[in-house]
């Protein structure tokens, strides 16, 4: 059976072309069919993936389904007098009308143009299989079914060779014994006369034999002596064989089954080490030794431990042995190199080039990843049998198995350089295939072949693989307007699609400016071809010229172009506005935009630019300026700036500000601003607008956004003059100097909080003893122990900056030795704040009595937030923004027996307090925490002296008595004296005085 590579054995034989490269000489705005040019403001051309291979429409010829109907492909021209080409299309799995055959396989002609359904089959052979007698019985000598003929075909000028590389033939005689030997046929004079010629057929039975031979696997022209070149796949012994065509018509019979060809040669066999390498898998010729003379390039795809090689022999004549070293080769096993090769003149050299594809080799991205893309590789011939380094083109569809065919196409564009086609049948979208159109160009070997088109199937049929792109044949003209078309074979679909070559026009466009400088004070005009100032237009700012006649800044037109008139010319007048505009240093850029008319009706195949050739015009024109002679201005603008403050206060008001000055000292700045750039932690109040110039009394001035950056931009003249200073960074448009110093100006930052702690004893004195009232050997009450005695501490920020953490300790007087002095019954607090102590409160648990606080305590207390506590008391602050305070109460209550047991004896009990700020809440620390301590005591008095005597009650009754008795007898003896009886003396006025005191009441009665 013939292997599965055999799939990919036909489309990658690419002949050579048939003549000698055209060097077209490139039209100047001229063209005959198509001569109208569209010129302005116009879309440009599309990509690489439209140049000039029509895409749009293809002919397409469909074959019976399952028959591999394209997989093969060529032009067919009946003489070289005929202007008529048409194409011939291989089937290998088609069925025939010969009687008893299955899927013999079957070439089809089809017309063009023509119809889908226009291609019929020629008739090579319609005969059954040959039989012979053996022991008496007829049995066949060769088998036709499934031979596959149509695999191979190849034209030249007239003559046909079609091949069925899976042809069998019975070997053995008596054992019946039948080997895939091959067999071709030769068709001449429009398919009037036929021959056939299999020249693997023999009865030598011997393994070492022929009898894989496979011959027509890969077939080729040459294109001096026209001698078909059928090179086998001979996989046994690796050979390649030769015939002329005209030897092989002659002497032609049927019966002549064994016949050997006259002039017939065919490379030696080789050793039994090169055994299934598959030489001549793909065939092609050229010339390689400077001598006229053509040579043949054979694929090994399977040689040299399957890295594959291409294998070149020379002249036609093979009089260098195939035991020669390889010829080309590459370093990537099994990557199929030599399964398809081609010959061309790809850089204009006058040496045909080798290409050689390798369906599938693998990208490495990553050792662990590779990806099957295929490649080519370009071998540029520099002198006889001498070839430069391969230049490679790696294909990009996974899978897609490009590489699989190439294909020549002569010059398609018509620039002195032929192109070429590669297949990438299973590459795109749901594996439907791709061709790619490579251009070729005088620097191959450093830049590559330039693709410049891709096509793909007009349809994709729904299961199976199209194989589009599987095979392809270019070179020829079918349509004879100079440009050569292509064949693809589709053989999954059944489909083969024909693409014509569109002309080529190359332009030549010229712009002249009159003139090219602009005084905007003489109101001059400007004459140009075409006019745009297109740069203003992609900017979305104000175009600075219009059009005299219509007023607007672009316009189109139409140019007819022909062989009668190829060169065309038109003239406007434009004019410079008014001052609409700030731009006056950046040049005015006149641009052409040219491209083809839309195609008239009912014309099919309308031309192309030039893919190659520039289809953009620009021109400048220029403003005058006041610049000197040179009309380039260069100023020399200087910036200083100063504050009004050299740090800023976290949480302060920080009013910050700025005093700028710009001056030009060099010629006129353009469209010049004044950029301040405001940092994000900044909000910008405002421009002080007394600011002036000499010539400008105040400033305009903008805020706004830049790239999500806050800046106030000032106009300082358009232009400012020389000697203009501005006391309120600068940035003008001029090409020259265009920036001034950069100032930046910097602020020290820093955090700044005043904390004030204070505290109030309440009472402030506790005076013993108390009446009435003695303590308790075993209190069960807090009232049992003494007084009450309350501490109150405040911590207040006064800002500006704010406290992330503070630590406040406070030292309780709460012992002396073992004796108890202040007995804290409980901690209180106000606001966020939790504390803590290393001693229990109230560890008698005395029972807690409801005491309010006084007003004079809670006129105290104020607006507060957390502290926490450490030490014996500790307590952890946080001020989140300034005006806060933070108060701990320590309630207790005064160890009465301890005190009463010292009488007399005036204390003070003395509580001390801190505070140290441990964090702020910003990345920028001062060197110094605030922190301070303080202290308040309770002063212990006592109310009356200790004495060791008390009065009697007797003695204080008797010392009343004898008191009474005293004042008695005191008052006894003044009366006695008559002191109880004195007059006062008499007054005169005391009547009129009475009586006046009457009058009064009466009145006012």
């Amino acid at each position: 059976m013939l292997p599965r590579r055999f799939k990919g054995g036909e489309g990658r034989n690419r002949p050579a072309l048939s003549e000698t490269p055209r060097r077209a000489k490139l039209p100047k705005l001229a063209v005959s069919s198509a001569g109208m040019f569209i010129l302005g403001l116009l879309s440009a051309l599309d990509g690489v993936w439209g140049f000039n291979i029509y895409a749009e429409h293809p002919t397409v010829y469909r074959g019976p389904d399952g028959s591999y109907f394209g997989y093969s492909v060529d032009f067919y021209q009946a003489s070289s007098d005929s202007n008529t080409i048409n194409v011939l299309v291989g089937a290998p799995k088609a069925n025939t009308s010969q009687p008893g055959i299955v899927e013999a396989g079957a070439v089809y002609y089809c017309p063009w143009p023509g119809l889908p359904d226009s291609c019929r089959q020629i008739p090579f052979d319609n005969s059954n299989n040959r039989m012979i007698k053996v022991n008496g019985t007829r049995e066949p000598l060769e088998f036709k079914s499934h031979q596959w003929f149509g695999a191979s075909v190849r034209t030249h000028k007239g003559k046909v060779v079609a091949c069925a590389p899976l042809y069998h033939w019975r070997t053995v005689k008596l054992s019946g014994e039948k080997d895939p030997v091959g067999t071709c046929y030769v068709a001449v004079q429009n398919f009037s006369a036929y021959a056939e010629y299999s020249p693997c057929r023999t009865n030598d039975p011997d393994p070492e034999g022929q009898g894989f031979c496979q011959a027509g696997f890969s077939v080729d022209f040459t294109k001096v002596k026209s001698t078909a070149v059928s090179p086998p796949a001979q996989f046994s012994k690796c050979q390649v064989m030769t015939a002329g065509i005209a030897e092989i018509l002659n002497g032609y019979s049927l019966k002549a089954v064994l016949r050997r060809v006259p002039g017939e040669k065919h490379t030696r066999a080789a050793e039994d080490t090169h055994d299934d390498s598959y030489l001549g898998y793909s065939v092609a010729v050229g010339e390689f030794t400077g001598d006229s003379e053509q040579e043949l390039i054979a694929g090994v795809p399977r040689g040299a431990q399957n890295f594959g090689y291409v294998r070149k022999s020379y002249h036609i004549e093979f009089t260098v042995e195939y035991t020669q070293a390889p010829s080309f080769s590459v370093l990537q096993m099994a990557s199929y190199f030599g399964y398809s090769v081609a010959v061309t003149d790809l850089n204009g050299d006058g040496t045909d080039d080798v290409l050689v594809g390798a369906p599938l080799y693998m990208e490495r991205e990553m050792e662990s990843k590779p990806r099957e893309v295929g490649r080519v590789y370009l071998y540029l011939q520099t002198a006889p049998l001498t070839f430069t380094k391969p230049v490679a083109l790696t294909g990009t569809l996974v899978f897609g198995r490009f590489g699989t065919a190439i294909a020549p196409l002569g010059d398609i564009n018509q620039d002195g350089y032929n192109d070429v086609a590669v297949g990438c049948p299973f590459g795109g979208e749901e594996r439907g295939g791709r061709v790619l159109i490579f251009n070729g160009n005088r620097d191959v070997s450093t830049q590559g072949l330039t693709l410049s088109q891709e096509l793909r199937a007009a349809r994709t049929p729904r299961g199976g693989l199209p194989g589009f792109g599987f095979t392809l044949r270019g070179g020829q003209d079918l349509d004879n307007n100079q440009y050569p078309d292509l064949i693809v074979g589709a053989f999954g679909s059944g489909e083969v699609s024909v693409y014509r070559s569109r002309a080529v026009v190359s332009v030549e466009a010229e712009m002249i400016l009159t003139p090219r400088i602009l005084n905007p004070d003489d109101r001059q005009y400007l004459r140009a071809e075409l006019q745009l100032d297109w740069l203003k237009g992609t900017r979305g700012s104000v175009k600075r010229v219009s059009f005299l006649d219509t007023q607007q800044p672009q316009r189109t037109g139409i140019l007819t172009l022909g062989h009668n008139r190829p060169r065309a010319c038109r003239r406007y007048t434009i004019y410079l506005k008014d001052d609409e505009f700030r731009d006056k240093l950046t040049p005015i850029s006149l641009a052409l935009n040219y491209s083809l008319a839309p195609p008239s009706h009912g014309q099919d195949l309308p031309p192309v630019l030039n893919h190659y050739s520039s289809t953009f015009l620009q021109e400048h024109a220029y403003i005058l300026l006041d610049c000197g002679d040179d009309n380039v201005c260069i100023p020399d603008l200087q910036l200083s700036a100063t504050m009004d403050r050299s740090e800023l206060v976290i949480g302060d008001d920080n009013l910050v500000l700025l005093t700028i000055t710009a001056a030009n000292r060099g010629e006129g700045a353009y469209e010049t601003e004044l950029h301040t750039l405001i940092p994000p932690e900044a909000d910008y109040i405002g421009v002080n607008r007394l600011c002036f110039t000499g010539n400008r009394p105040k400033l305009n001035c903008e805020y706004k956004m830049v790239n999500e950056s806050r800046m106030v931009v000032c106009d300082l003249g358009n232009p400012m003059v020389a000697g203009t200073e501005v006391s309120c960074d600068t940035q003008n448009s001029n090409k020259d100097n265009s920036d001034s110093n950069p100032v930046s100006l910097n602020l020290s930052i820093v955090a700044v909080a005043q904390l004030n702690l204070r505290g109030v004893s309440h009472p402030s004195q506790v005076v013993l003893p108390f009446p009435r009232w003695e303590p308790k050997e075993k209190p069960v009450k807090e009232d049992d122990v003494g007084p009450q005695v309350t501490h109150i501490y405040e911590l207040h920020n006064s800002g500006p900056s704010s406290i992330q953490q503070a630590e406040l300790q406070v030292g309780w007087p709460a012992h002396f030795r073992d004796e108890n002095l202040l007995y804290a019954m409980e901690i209180q607090t106000d606001g966020l704040i939790s504390c803590r102590t290393n001693t229990s409160l109230n560890p008698l648990g005395l029972q807690i009595s409801s005491l309010q606080d006084t007003p004079e305590l809670l006129g105290f207390l104020r607006n507060t937030s957390a502290p926490h506590q450490r030490h014996k008391r500790v307590c952890d602050v946080c001020f989140r923004s300034a005006s806060l305070s933070a108060v701990v109460k320590v309630r207790s209550r005064l160890w009465a027996r301890t005190f009463l047991q010292r009488h007399n004896d005036p204390y003070i009990l003395n509580s001390t307090v801190s505070f140290m700020v441990t964090t702020m809440p910003y990345r920028l620390q001062p060197s110094a925490l605030p922190q301070h301590t303080t202290s308040m005591g309770t002063l212990v008095l006592w109310g009356t002296p200790d004495v060791s005597f008390a009065v009697p009650l007797w003695v204080i009754i008797l010392a009343i008595l004898l008191g009474l008795l005293v004042l008695a007898m005191l008052t006894l003896a003044m009366w006695k004296c008559g002191f109880f009886d004195r007059a006062r003396p008499p007054a005169d006025d005391n009547v009129s005085d009475q009586e006046q005191l009457t009058s009064d009441h009466t009145g006012d009665a």
